[in-house]
């Protein structure tokens, strides 16, 4: 068996995200229900396993039916995904269209995506990870959607801030469905209007910020040239872009090797397989975790401002790293057990520095706090990687600007 799926981001304390089983009283005993009731264990499945290590015969067992009685309902693993993809983003489509005239405001709009987000915990990690699995015209289709989902939250805003332009409304949109997702990456467990009431309160600030420049731009990412450096570095680096690209499971040895300039057996003596690269470009997340959170821990005054610098750091550093985030997001499920808990106890002493500073200016208590952490670190990871919004002008400054907001509301 593989071991417990670690956390999705290289911000994230055992994440083991939630996907929410619908209100049935036997899920083995309504025929009827069969559908969904693949369909749901199908997506906690490839939640938990990932796609490519899930296979029918698995999603089949835990239903409790036979390998082909799964074929009565989809054709392939594949068309398997692009239902389970399709089904969260039609329930929204369908919940939204629903609204009442009163419910028509930025208000009802985020407290009706929050309580879905809620009812459907994990769907939007399934989003984000196993999109790339989707044939080209079904990858568009779920992007097509969720920008439909965007605008329609972007027009309420203007409406109740007309001064805003389309573009800035639309930017403020896609961070605000960010914070939405997050606790699909973590299992913070909450009372339920607890919960719905942080998320709100975040999203709010969030789409009140005024997305222009301030004064002070974040502090720049070092930008290493991995062609500069030896062969394992140009293997990390690499390996880093692929696996983000493609996947883990889809990526081969020999094709990293052969993609950074190295041929036949000359990889095995750097690395002594696949896994073991893996675990060498997410240390190398870990030491960039490291290496920002003692700058910004020395650079403050008081918690507030190593907690601002932290955001700052955290924003150059996504944006210079896209692909080094991309697989700490995607593929740390893939590690071995020994590497899997060595990357969480990073993971967890970076997330407590944020959770301590942020219980230092607001009155949260551990778990709220990583609620609201995780929201603020979950919308960088998703703004910086969007290519409609990566040639947004003074990204990383409204990035901060929206991050800070969601930290100190109000």
């Amino acid at each position: 068996m593989r071991p417990d799926r670690c956390a999705l981001d290289n911000m994230t304390v055992d994440a083991r995200p939630i996907v929410s089983q619908p209100d049935t009283a036997d899920r083995r005993k309504r025929p009827r229900d069969r559908k969904e009731q693949i369909l749901w264990v199908a997506g906690a499945l490839f939640l938990r396993e990932g796609y490519h290590a899930t296979s029918l015969g698995e999603v089949a067992a835990e239903v409790g039916i036979s390998s082909t009685a799964i074929y009565r309902h989809f054709r392939s693993k594949h068309d398997l995904l692009v239902r389970v993809l399709f089904e969260g983003l039609e329930l929204v489509e369908d919940r939204l269209t629903t609204l009442s005239a009163e419910q028509r405001t930025v208000d009802g709009f985020v407290r009706t995506l929050t309580a879905l987000a809620l009812d459907r915990r994990g769907v939007p990690a399934l989003w984000q990870r196993e999109v790339r699995n989707l044939g080209g015209a079904d990858r568009g289709e779920v992007l097509r959607r969720l920008t439909r989902i965007v605008a329609a939250l972007a027009a309420l805003t203007r409406m109740a801030r007309p001064e805003l332009r389309r573009e800035d409304a639309e930017f403020l949109g896609w961070c605000a469905l960010s914070v939405l997702g997050s606790p699909s990456h973590h299992s913070v467990r909450l009372p339920r209007a607890e919960f719905e009431s942080l998320l709100v309160t975040s999203i709010t600030a969030a789409l009140a910020t005024s997305p222009w420049p301030p004064e002070r731009e974040p502090p720049p990412a070092v930008r290493p040239d991995p062609e500069r450096g030896g062969r394992r570095e140009r293997l990390i680096a690499v390996a880093t872009r692929l696996f983000h690209q493609r996947g883990y499971p889809a990526v081969g040895i020999e094709e990293i090797g052969v993609a950074a300039g190295i041929t036949g057996p000359s990889v095995y003596h750097h690395f002594g397989g696949k896994a073991e690269i893996l675990a060498a470009v997410l240390e190398r997340g870990a030491e960039w975790t490291r290496h920002y959170t003692a700058r910004s821990l020395a650079e403050g005054d008081t918690p507030a401002e190593c907690l601002e610098s932290l955001l700052g750091y955290y924003v150059a550093v996504t944006l210079e790293h896209p692909d080094l985030i991309g697989t700490l997001v995607s593929e740390s499920i893939h590690l071995p057990r020994a590497q899997a808990s060595r990357f969480r106890r990073v993971q967890r002493a970076g997330i407590e520095e944020w959770v301590r500073l942020l219980r230092e200016v607001r009155p949260l208590d551990a778990d709220q706090a990583r609620v609201v952490v995780q929201a603020a670190i979950m919308m960088v990871n998703d703004v910086t990687r969007l290519a409609s919004l990566r040639g947004r002008p003074h990204l990383a400054a409204d990035l901060v600007a929206v991050g800070r907001a969601v930290l100190f509301p109000g």
